[in-house]
């Protein structure tokens, strides 16, 4: 009675709390102080990339030809999320000219922020004496203080330079892609082994839709310089300004595409409205008794094969299918002059050139949208050549053309 008194009364507990605990069979091993333990794992990212199907608005795509900001990413940061810099949705396409960071980021063989910065079959990364050259390029670049220019001169030798450039050579493409987020002329020194470098000038950088004066300007300091004795210069552009050549493009390709005749491309100079295309070559209208003559020969071919299956012929006899086959000539003849007669009216004549017209304006449209939003690998080089008879002078004219304000000369123009 007394024991199970004890049990069920306070003593007994106060008894097992008072022994002691067993050592376990086991050791258990404990971490000791030079122990280093990870910290907590982060959450994982609820911003997935499906939350782009609850936006609304023009925020929730940003590709082709919607150009923006990129959204922002979630619980009210101001920075990206890891879903968004790994979805193409989310980033934002290349509108014109490119950022100096994106630049260093290609030239390290690193993601741009923006999409379409640089070509995707060309090479942009350098290698450490590429990089060093392109380092004392920018370093002769300097800063006029009015926000643009600053490309310097990028030296390299001929023996460099590859048969392909600037399309192979990654110095030329990355420091071409600095002068175009600079909005500076790029300026190359060619080094000959005996002396005789060249300079090549490219004024695509500058995206002008008119840069006559601004290549002439280069041929008159090239004059100034020492007298010009020696100094050779060569223009590749010949008299199109870059608008002219970019709308001539863009027209023959439209023509083409509506025409399918792709013949006269380099025909279509002139963009004020006349047709380079040569209107002697067009057939001249057929009067109304060449048409008569023609549907008067059909009727009558038609009539003698009528005649021969009256008697029993068949279409598989020689003299059958060689009437028909002349048949068919003759009406593809007919139907070719009145549709020259049709287009030979003054109203088809009238359409005919208010389409050309607006066809035309649409290529100049388009040409000065692509010359201020396409990247630059896609505008075509606007070279302009000099040839030195030693270094010093080579490098004293480049120099003069890095340094030389070519858009205030534009403004003043404007």
């Amino acid at each position: 009675v007394d024991m199970a008194a004890r049990m069920f009364s306070g003593e007994a507990l106060a008894a097992l709390r008072a022994c002691p605990r067993r050592a376990l069979s086991k050791p258990r091993h404990r971490r000791g102080a030079s122990t280093i333990v990870a910290g907590k794992p982060k959450a994982k990212n609820k911003d997935t990339g499906r939350a782009i199907h609850f936006r609304t608005g023009p925020e929730r795509f940003n590709a082709g030809s919607q150009v923006g900001e990129a959204p922002r990413g979630g619980k009210g940061k101001g920075k990206t999320t890891r879903s968004q810099r790994t979805n193409k949705v989310y980033k934002q396409y290349l509108s014109g000219r490119p950022t100096v960071d994106d630049v260093e980021r290609a030239s390290q063989g690193d993601r741009t922020k923006a999409m379409g910065v640089v070509e995707r079959e060309a090479p942009y990364r350098l290698t450490r004496d590429e990089r060093q050259a392109w380092e004392r390029a920018r370093r002769k670049g300097g800063d006029n203080g009015k926000g643009y220019g600053g490309g310097g001169v990028l030296e390299m030798r001929s023996t460099q330079r590859d048969p392909l450039a600037p399309h192979r050579h990654p110095l030329v493409n990355t420091h071409r892609l600095y002068c175009d987020a600079k909005n500076a002329l790029f300026v190359l020194v060619e080094q000959d082994n005996e002396g005789r470098d060249e300079i090549v000038c490219d004024l695509s950088t500058l995206r002008l839709e008119r840069d006559a004066e601004c290549r002439a300007r280069l041929v008159a300091i090239a004059a100034e310089m020492d007298g010009g004795d020696g100094v050779t210069s060569e223009d590749e552009c010949g008299d199109e300004d870059p608008v002219e050549s970019q709308a001539r493009y863009v027209f023959a390709m439209e023509h083409e595409a509506l025409s399918g005749d792709s013949s006269n491309i380099t025909t279509m100079t002139d963009l004020t409205g006349a047709d380079d295309t040569g209107g002697g070559d067009a057939s001249p209208a057929p009067s109304e008794e060449t048409l008569a003559k023609a549907r008067d020969a059909v009727d009558a071919l038609g009539e003698e094969i009528r005649a021969l299956k009256d008697g029993g012929a068949q279409n598989s006899d020689a003299e059958v299918s060689g009437r028909v086959a002349k048949l068919l000539e003759i009406k593809a003849e007919l139907r070719s002059l009145e549709d020259a007669a049709e287009a030979s009216t003054p109203e088809a004549i009238e359409a005919a050139i208010r389409a050309e017209t607006e066809l035309r304006e649409m290529a100049v449209e388009e040409a000065r949208r692509s010359l201020a939003e396409s990247p630059i690998y896609a505008l075509p080089e606007r070279y302009v050549r000099f040839k030195c008879p030693d270094r010093p002078t080579a490098k004293a004219l480049a120099k003069a053309f890095a340094q030389e304000d070519l858009l205030a000369l534009t403004f003043e123009l404007a």
